[in-house]
């Protein structure tokens, strides 16, 4: 089935218009035939949208997209048009949906702030603030109708809506529904912004009987018109089957009726047998065309008489700017459906088997795999997913495809590797990475035995280094995902899926070298991938390659151009919603080292809260150990050794062994904090440590100890080694380990000198740190008189840094502990704040950020903000 699929869908693409045409088709005012002007609704409409929100309720058969399309079409307002389906239920893709809609509107500015959104992988808090705020900035009034809204039901989803109409902003929403919606609305009605359209309001009158009569060459008396009301209530399906009869007016057909049975008679009954066919095997399809058609019914002959019929009809609605899409009727489309299966379930089936491979072939993989499940037809389902569906798990599609794959009854089937490889991506993006791995285990052993396809190949790499990065292992990681690039290197036909396979593959490589030891390498890997995904879409994978290339900069001291190019990298998934993303984190850890190293404490403290509070998409030990070794820094520098001693063993507990790359980190923020209480290091420095750390650290025990010459002679061996690798900050502390010994032993000139030389050395990055941790109150003295002659920033900085602070008292321990949310938000009290601005910064609600703190005043005791950073930094919560 797998060829049979690729194949269709490789010669369709290179033919028919595709997916673009629906997606447009979808956003523009839909056109039906034989349809009356209603001026009575027309005004009402008019009169309501003017309130914030106005819901359109009817049952099946009322008019209800009809009339307010046909406002749409006669207003001057701005109108922007979704129709929904069943896919929309799901934050992605209605944010999607709904963007792409606001967009296409002539109100919106090409530098609208709208223009730079785009739909993440989970529609977060952040995501929906900033387009929130986006449409604060509308420069006129909108209005927004969505079209059956009754397929949005997912609480969150609802959720959002309601916080959307809670929102200021000149935008008005229009919700055409079959049944009242799950909004709260309360609010709206009491403040007059509520807006009801119902089925009284949609009916008929005797006025548009007799238009719709006319308009058919149909002269109604009077008595006709009445005795139409009369049999239908005004119900507008009811009156045009009565209008079909041949009688001129037929027998009663009422809204609390079924159906059915006169759409069979007064429709399908009337049509010949091989356009009844064509109908009942496209009903299949949400909306269909003349291409999917051909595709359904291949041979020409159901397009010929498909295309004869769909203009004229008044159950059929034209939709899109050229009017190639249509949409039949829901009622009609249930009968059409219903018939298929009930009578015909092979044919039934196999439609949905013929248009999923068209789907396919036209860039709508998602629907393809409805289309898939709906015939429980699995294995095409599997296909769907490995050849072109999975690449929309890191994309704004995630939660419905995550939605589908969770349908698949994996322990009732045979084994497959490519729904072993569905099951391994589900789990992978649910934090299961055990379960991840033993699914790809079995995907090879049935791929080898089975089906060499090279797509499968490469997607079972792909989850096996995912779900590796997920439990820090940085050598399977490495390994699989090189395995993933030569399988995809080497295929013959590549797919439209393999791009987005190769990003995730590149990606994953290079952050398994950086992890692994191998930042040189690590680094040029980010950099082809950055340069070759520079005018891509911004999807995960290519900011997760711009922060990791920022920290790798970071690390390797380049700290400039590390915290430049994080700066620009968080800036810029700010302004796409996306800035809340795991994938951000490296950029925010990079900014909090910069700010480490100039000795702005507050600075470093707010980006890593931030940075530990990025944990949306995932999980990643390596980046959480790299955070609480710097939380350990902060807090040296602040001489708090409690929260030192956390962060360290916070470090090292965070879920795997440190990286290699981690090791100069962790061993500084180990004796640091060993140091600050007095005590001598553990032990000699492990493996990984560089040779200037390593010989600095035997050069201060040397001081320690007295003995001048031996101290200075490693400290200038230290130097050189520093001086080598372009390590500014290890070269600077050499030179102040110089200027200790020579302190140490009575010799103030070659200190000093060797005080300039340190500063030498750190002006150019403003290295500031390594002056504020001088082991004693007269070379800290010595080193401020060398710096007060000195200009520029680094003295500037030093001249406004506060440290020394005294050690805290042991205080009792929490009984309740604090969540991770919670340490997040304290993490940001000592930057003072508003509430508002914390909630800027994580995304979060005002109220949100309120419950957090009443919960963390509970919790340690106090009844202010001030109270709770002393509390939390005696408790080695805080720096």
């Amino acid at each position: 089935m797998a060829g049979r699929v690729s194949a269709t869908a490789g010669a369709v693409r290179r033919g028919a218009p595709g997916a673009p045409a629906l997606a447009r088709a979808r956003r523009t005012v839909p056109r039906q035939a034989g349809v009356v002007r209603r001026p009575a609704i027309e005004a009402l409409l008019e009169r309501v949208v003017e309130r914030r929100l106005t819901i359109v309720t009817a049952g099946p058969g009322w008019g209800k997209t009809v009339a307010v399309a046909q406002w749409a079409s006669a207003t001057d307002r701005r109108v922007v048009w979704l129709s929904l389906d069943p896919h929309d239920d799901a934050p992605g893709a209605f944010w999607s949906d709904v963007l792409e809609a606001l967009r296409s509107c002539d109100a919106v500015p090409d530098d609208h702030p709208l223009h730079a959104l785009r739909v993440p992988p989970g529609a977060s808090p952040e995501f929906r603030s900033r387009l929130f705020r986006a449409l604060e900035d509308l420069p006129e009034p909108v209005v927004l109708v969505l079209d059956d809204f009754h397929h949005v039901t997912r609480p969150a989803l609802v959720e959002a809506v309601d916080d959307l109409l809670r929102y200021p902003s000149p935008l008005r929403l229009v919700v055409v529904t079959r049944v009242d919606p799950l909004l709260r609305v309360h609010r709206l009605r009491v403040e007059n912004e509520l807006g009801e359209v119902v089925a009284q309001d949609l009916a008929f009158d005797a006025q548009a009987v007799a238009a719709l009569g006319a308009q058919r060459g149909q002269t109604l008396s009077s008595d006709d018109v009445a005795r139409v009301l009369e049999g239908t209530d005004g119900w507008a399906v009811g009156v045009r089957l009565q209008l079909r009869s041949s009688g001129g007016v037929g027998r009663a057909t009422r809204p609390d009726q079924d159906a059915s049975e006169y759409l069979v008679e007064e429709v399908l009954s009337q049509l010949e047998p091989d356009v009844q066919r064509v109908l009942l095997m496209t009903s299949v399809t949400r909306s269909t065309c003349a291409d999917l058609v051909d595709a359904i019914l291949p041979g020409g002959a159901a397009r010929a008489q498909w295309e004869t019929f769909v203009p004229h009809s008044t159950f059929v609605t034209a939709l899109g700017p050229d009017g190639t899409w249509f949409r039949y009727h829901p009622l009609l489309r249930e009968v059409l459906v219903g018939r298929l299966r009930t009578t015909e379930p092979a044919d039934w089936r196999l439609a949905h088997r013929r248009a999923a491979a068209w789907l396919v072939g036209h860039g709508e993989s998602q629907r393809a795999l409805e289309h898939a499940a709906v015939i429980e037809d699995w294995t095409l389902f599997g296909e769907v997913f490995v050849d072109s569906a999975a690449p929309g798990l890191v994309a704004a599609e995630r939660e419905p495809l995550l939605e589908l794959v969770g349908r698949v009854p994996f322990a009732e089937l045979a084994p497959d590797a490519r729904l072993e490889l569905c099951a391994a991506a589900l789990a992978v993006v649910t934090g299961r990475f055990e379960a991840a791995t033993a699914h790809v285990g079995r995907a090879r052993e049935l791929a080898a035995a089975h089906d060499p396809d090279p797509q499968v190949a490469a997607l079972t790499e792909i989850l096996a280094a995912s779900a590796a990065r997920g439990t820090g292992d940085a050598v399977t990681t490495t390994s699989a995902s090189a395995a993933a690039l030569v399988v995809l290197d080497a295929a013959p036909l590549p797919t439209d899926a393999w791009p987005a396979y190769r990003a995730l593959a590149a990606n994953a490589h290079a952050v398994g070298l950086f992890w692994s030891g191998r930042p040189l390498e690590a680094r040029e890997g980010l950099e082809a991938l950055v340069r070759a995904s520079a005018e891509a879409r911004p999807l995960l994978p290519l900011l997760n390659a711009r922060s990791y290339l920022a920290l790798a900069e970071a690390l390797g001291g380049q700290v400039d151009v590390a915290a430049q190019r994080a700066r620009q990298v968080i800036c810029d998934a700010r302004e796409l919603g996306w800035a809340t993303y795991l994938q951000c984190r490296c950029a925010y850890t990079a900014v909090a080292w910069a700010a480490l190293l100039r000795g702005e404490a507050d600075e470093a403290d707010h980006m890593l809260a931030i940075a530990l509070a990025s944990d949306l998409g995932g999980r990643e030990p390596p980046t959480e150990a790299t955070i609480h070794l710097m939380q350990a820094l902060v807090a040296v520098q602040r001489g708090r050794s409690r929260a030192a001693r956390t962060a360290v063993r916070a470090a090292t507990e965070s879920g795997a062994g440190l990286s290699p790359v981690l090791a100069d980190l962790a061993w500084r923020a180990q004796t640091e904090t060993a140091r600050l209480v007095g005590e001598a290091p553990s032990g000699p420095a492990p493996a990984g440590v560089s040779c200037a750390l390593t010989l600095l650290g035997d050069a201060r025990v040397q001081v320690a100890r007295g003995e001048v010459r031996a101290a200075v002679r490693l400290a200038n061996d230290a130097r050189e080694w520093a001086g080598s690798d372009g390590d500014a900050l290890s070269e600077t502390e050499a030179w102040l380990v110089v200027a200790a010994a020579y302190e140490r032993g009575g010799d103030h000139v070659r200190c000093d000198t060797a005080l300039d030389r340190a500063i030498e050395t750190a002006a150019p990055d403003v290295l500031v740190r390594p002056f504020l941790l001088l082991p004693t109150p007269a070379l800290a003295a010595r080193a401020a008189t060398r710096l007060s002659r000195h200009e520029g920033d680094l003295a500037e900085r030093w001249r406004t840094v506060v440290h020394g602070e005294a050690a805290p008292h042991e205080p009792e321990p929490l009984v309740d502990p604090l969540t991770s949310r919670e340490l997040a938000i304290l993490g940001a009290l000592p930057t003072m704040q508003t509430n508002s601005e914390i909630a800027a910064d994580f995304y979060v609600s005002v109220n949100t950020v309120k419950a957090h703190l009443k919960a963390l005043f509970r919790k340690l005791g106090v009844d202010s903000r001030r109270e709770a950073v002393r509390r939390a930094r005696e408790l080695g919560l805080l720096p």
